[in-house]
């Protein structure tokens, strides 16, 4: 009988100096994912992995790969013949991974190899066939993805097979597919250096993070209360439990803890965080004029906000506690809570004018909550509030209805491609969800606000 996906990744671990002491790799929601083999206290080492099985590459073209590999591809992407543009750390990685996988990587690497997805799971928007990307409803990512297309030719010439599961998209070649891989697996393992560090690239993303990773010379923020490394484990990236785990429990890393919009996330790994991101803006609402504020309607949305947070709190909680669940659903609910109360507070004054947000959307704290910052502005009157408030409501429903398809029709479409296990589907119709999402809720929040009598 052929061993099982956990028996096989544990025996190639341990046949290679790797420690998946309290891990085990098993098939999960997103494919593969690390889960507890035995219960884990906050600060065990889970898994650590010997830097000598990484694809490790500094930036300025040092290198750190398995020594018994011959790396072809990687050899022709450094050498003097390649252009410069494509010796940046990522491309490097990629031709690195193209090598491991076409079994020129060392004996490690042709076994492993075969855990990494296939292009017709991954959504990056470069390997999204043009009917796809029309999907988006998003013609600015639709132009990168297109303009990055190119340069991923330009500057992989080499590696322009198509993969043979995608011949209906040639742009789906093999360099873009490991560049895809490198995306959303790289990790950053020094300055300047980062790695595809195997059987830790199987953890799947969570909001909030049970494990985090150390090696080094890096603190990651998760990890900053973790005691350092001993010594003996320099060399190893280690994966670090933060909380208590049981059996079974799915153990997971957070990609970006919330930096990076619901955009860039897709852009950079091919999914949208559940819920999306709380750095989600809704552009091209209203502002008050320059030098105004709108004190009044400021501290009505803080109620409003406040009220929505704690409803959404409540909500989460109850549904968790039925089913002994880990407070995760809650964050990631409120992420479009505080995005709505920003995309609002935004409008409102002491902020700065451009686009790109900044000033008063800032005050949205850990817990969703404005708060009151000292300001030179004038206060607007009431009827000029008001107004403002009236505006913003308008804006709002226009936004809405402007899109080609509803939220409705969207959650449908994402439950429907969840349903049937079209990852790369669900993946682009969560996205389109999240932005709907969105804006309904700013919509549902600008609609509750009522404003206190002026005396």
């Amino acid at each position: 009988m052929a061993p099982s996906l956990e028996e096989w990744v544990a025996d190639l671990a341990s046949g290679h100096d790797a420690r998946l002491t309290k891990a085990a790799v098993r098939q999960s929601a997103h494919g593969k994912g690390l889960f507890a083999s035995e219960p884990v206290k906050r600060g065990d080492v889970v898994a650590s992995v010997p830097k000598k099985l990484t694809l490790w590459v500094q930036e300025g073209n040092a290198l750190a790969l398995p020594g018994d590999g011959a790396w072809p591809r990687v050899r022709a992407g450094a050498s003097a013949a390649a252009p410069d543009s494509g010796k940046g750390w990522e491309f490097i990685l990629a031709r690195a991974i193209v090598d491991a996988v076409a079994g020129d990587g060392g004996a490690f690497w042709e076994a492993y190899g075969g855990m990494m997805p296939g292009p017709e799971t991954l959504a990056h928007p470069f390997l999204l066939s043009d009917a796809t990307l029309r999907e988006l409803q998003d013609d600015d990512m639709a132009r990168r993805a297109r303009d990055e297309r190119e340069l991923i030719k330009a500057l992989m010439p080499d590696l322009t097979t198509p993969q043979h599961a995608m011949d209906d998209d040639p742009h789906v070649t093999v360099g873009a597919w490991a560049l895809a891989l490198v995306r959303s697996r790289a990790m950053r393992v020094g300055v300047g250096a980062h790695a595809v560090v195997p059987f830790l690239d199987c953890a799947n993303h969570a909001s909030v993070p049970s494990v985090d990773y150390r090696c080094d010379s890096v603190e990651t923020p998760a990890s900053s209360g973790l005691p350092p490394q001993a010594s003996e484990a320099m060399a190893d990236v280690e994966l670090v439990a933060l909380t208590d785990a049981d059996v079974g429990d799915e153990l997971r890393l957070a990609y970006t803890k919330g930096q990076l919009t619901s955009t860039e996330h897709f852009e950079q790994y091919g999914f949208v965080p559940t819920g999306g991101s709380p750095a989600d803006r809704v552009r091209g609402l209203p502002r008050v004029n320059k030098g105004k504020r709108a004190a009044r309607l400021g501290r009505a949305l803080r109620r409003a906000i406040g009220a929505t947070l704690r409803g959404v709190w409540n909500e989460v909680e109850d549904a968790e506690s039925a089913r002994s669940g880990s407070g995760v659903e809650a964050f990631d609910a409120r992420a479009v809570v505080v995005a709505a109360g920003a995309s609002i507070a935004a409008t409102l004054g002491d902020g700065d004018d451009d686009a790109g947000g900044g000033g008063r959307e800032e005050g949205v704290l850990e817990e969703g909550v404005l708060e009151d910052a000292a300001s030179s502005s004038e206060d607007m009157t009431s009827e000029e509030e008001s107004a403002h408030l009236a505006a913003l409501r308008r804006a709002a429903a226009e936004l809405e209805a402007s899109y080609e398809t509803t939220l409705e029709a969207d959650e449908a479409a994402f439950g429907g491609a969840t349903e049937s296990g079209d990852e790369r589907l669900a993946n682009v119709m969560h996205l389109r969800v999240c932005r709907k999402r969105l804006a309904r809720r700013v919509r549902e929040v600008l609609d509750g606000i009522e404003l206190e009598e002026s005396y």
